[in-house]
């Protein structure tokens, strides 16, 4: 890809060849929020905290 084609991660601004989205959570409104796409690398910064939050809940 050229440096145009990069996309730009939403959390983080790098620019990179590819984004990812995850929705998981049963009570997400995709309509009340606006979708936010991240490279892989805050894609599983975010993941990883969305697992400790669950397991201190738990």
């Amino acid at each position: 890809m050229s440096q145009r084609d990069k996309l730009l991660c939403d959390t983080c601004g790098k620019q990179v060849d590819q984004l990812r989205r995850d929705v998981v959570d049963e009570d997400y409104n995709a309509l009340t929020k606006p979708p936010l796409w991240n490279c892989d690398d805050c894609y599983e910064q975010k993941r990883a905290q969305r697992q400790q939050s669950q397991a201190e809940s738990a």
